[in-house]
This record gives structure tokens, sequence and C-alpha cells, in this order.
């Protein structure tokens, strides 16, 4: 009993009946049998190994018949079949037969089912009816209502010694390489088909890593979509409190400033009063030391006490009678004009009755102010 090969291609849908495997180097030379010459009719013998639920067709091998029908299968016909069965094809049987006819519809015609039930009446034996032209074949098997069309069959791949042979004994070498030498076709297709499926497992993990990697990247792009708002958040909220302090220092410098200001002219004002204190106690000495020579004034009539008297009562006359005249400028404001002027911000509401202004906000530069 021959060993089911590992290797198998499955054609068509075989369903649960009996299986036919047709190995690949046989399926070859068929095909270049039909395809050689488009012309006329091609038939060949079909052997293997017929098993219970399993056909092996192992081998094949060109029979001339000639074009008349009826003489199909003659016994000079069946007297080549086993002379070549025997030399190349030892230790098999006949399985079936094959036909090629280009340019005719693959159709059982009663000629043929004649032959067939004629000279190939077991249930073993199987027909395969094969169209070059349209790329197309058929294997045929006996059941209740007699040779019908099978929906399947496979093709297996192994070391064909035996077709191998045959196929190099040929005058046209079919199937052979120009070196004489024939490629283990089953290898290669086995390597064919596995480099495909690695192939295949390649893309289809470069396309999960590709995927994977596009994910990876979206989540990137919204960390640092993420990032950049509430960095925005935080440097606009950073500048108002820049902006802020930056106006607090302003004010506060114009405070200091102010501030020293009014120290330099207190500091001046108590220098001058020294001065005149020092200036009084000097004239009180004299005036104590020489008092018993000189006859008594009182202050009214002291011409020196009338003269620096006067000149100080009409310049505070006049600083109260002639208001201050300001320019405003740029970024002030009443309150700010205020605490220049007189140290403090109490005095806005004199500084907008002065100047009859209703709102002391709305000043301007260029405008022209009386302090009070």
């Amino acid at each position: 009993m021959k060993t089911f090969p590992k290797n198998i291609r499955q054609i068509g849908e075989p369903g649960a009946g009996r299986k036919i495997l047709i190995e690949d180097y046989v399926y070859t030379y068929l095909r270049q049998l039909a395809e050689d010459d488009l012309t006329c009719m091609k038939t060949a013998i079909l052997v293997g190994y017929p098993e219970t639920e399993v056909l092996y067709i192992q081998g094949a091998f060109e029979v001339d018949m000639g074009q008349e029908r009826k003489c199909w299968f003659g016994n000079e016909q069946w007297r080549d079949i086993f002379e070549v069965l025997q030399n190349w094809f030892e230790g098999m049987e006949v399985v079936g037969w094959y036909l090629s006819n280009p340019g005719f519809p693959l159709a059982l015609t009663e000629e043929v089912k004649v032959i067939h039930g004629r000279h190939f009446s077991g249930d073993q034996y199987v027909f395969l009816q094969m169209d070059a032209l349209e790329n197309e074949e058929v294997f045929y098997g006996k059941s209740e209502f007699g040779l019908a069309p099978l929906n399947g069959y496979y093709i297996y791949y192994e070391k064909n010694e035996a077709m191998q042979a045959y196929m190099s004994g040929q005058k046209k070498g079919m199937g052979i390489e120009p070196e004489g030498i024939l490629e283990d076709r089953a290898a290669l297709r086995f390597r064919s088909v596995m480099q495909e499926k690695r192939e295949h497992h390649a893309q289809k993990k470069a396309m999960t890593f590709l995927g994977t990697a596009c994910v990876f990247l979206a989540m990137v792009i919204l960390v640092i979509g993420v990032t950049l708002v509430n960095n925005y958040d935080r440097m606009s909220n950073m500048e108002n409190e820049i902006y802020r302090i930056s106006e607090n220092l302003d004010h506060t410098e114009g405070d200091t400033e102010l501030a020293t200001a009014v120290e330099e002219e207190n500091q001046e004002a108590i220098d001058n009063m020294d001065e005149k204190d020092a200036a009084e106690q000097d004239l009180a000495e004299e005036s104590s030391s020489g008092q018993s020579d000189e006859p008594e004034t009182s202050p009214e009539e002291s011409p020196d006490t009338g003269m620096v008297e006067e000149p100080v009562q009409e310049a505070l006359s006049q600083a109260v009678q002639q208001p201050e005249q300001y320019t405003v400028k740029t970024g002030d404001t009443l309150s700010r004009i205020s605490r220049q002027r007189y140290g403090t911000d109490t005095m806005v509401r004199e500084i907008c009755d002065a100047n009859g202004l209703e709102d002391g906000d709305k000043i301007y530069a260029g405008q022209t102010i009386v302090l009070p």
C-alpha cells in the first residue's frame, strides 16, 4: 500500500468519495502533450496504484491510436501499452486513459462512453479529458448512472523517478532541462510555497508593527498637543503676572522717587530751621550783651524782623494764589500725579474740582491740568 503523500494541492471540490491523486510530473507531462500539437487529438494511458479509497496516478505515456476511433485500443495498441508499462513503470497498473481534443468542449460523447465501457469497465478506472486552449480538465469515474464527471482531484508532489526516466527517454525531451537534468520540481514548488508563506507572514508582521507605530505616534502627538495647550495657558498666566508685577514696580519706583524728593525737601527745611535758630541764638546773645548800651526795641518795631517776615508772607501768598500747571504724560493717572505732587492720592478730588473734571480717569497725554 502506498503511503499517503504529505505535500498535496486540491483542485476543485473532490467531495467525500474516492480520492483521485495525480503526481505533479504526470500532470505536467499531460499538459505538455496537449499543448505540443493543437491540430490533432492526443491519447495516453494512465498508470499507478489503485486502492479502495484512493487512486494514485503515478505515471502516463502517449499511445498513438490514430484518428479512427473505432480502431482504438486494438490488440496491437495493448501490446505496445504493456511493453511500455513493463519497461518504464514496473509494478504499476493501468488505472485509466487520457484524451486531448483541442477546439472541442469537454463533454462525454456516446462514442467516448462506448470506448470506456468496452476497455475500462472496472470501478478503478478513470478517464481524464483535457482542453489546452481553454486550460480546463475533467476527471470522470464510474457511478451508479455510468461514467460521470468528478468534482475535483488532488495533485501531489514527490520525487517520481520512473516518470522522470520515461520523460528523459523521449526523443523530444519533454520536461527535460537543456543540460539533460530534470530538477526536482516538487522540492522547488514546496520551497516556493514556503517562501510565499514567509513573505506573507513578514508582510503581516510589518503591517502589525506599522499599525502599532501609527497608534503610538498618534498618542505622542496627542500628548504633545495637550502639553502645548497647558503650557500656553501657563505662559499666558505668567505673562499677566509679569505685567502686573511690572506695573507694581513702576508705581513703587514713582513712590520711591516721590518719597526721596519729599525727604530731601524736609531735610532742607530742617537745615534752614537749624540755621535760623542758630542765627537767632547769636542775635539774642549779642542783644543781651549790649542791652545796657542800646534801648529796647519791640518786635513789631524791629526793622530787620519786618524785612524778613514780609518777603516770606508775600511768597506764601503768591504760592497760594498761583496754582501749578502740569502737562499729562503717557501712562499718567490722577492718582499717580497726586502721589508725585503731594505724596498722597487724597488730592484727586481737589484736582478734579480745580480742573472741572467729572471723571478722574478721563485725561490724555499732552493735556495741561492745574494742581491746586
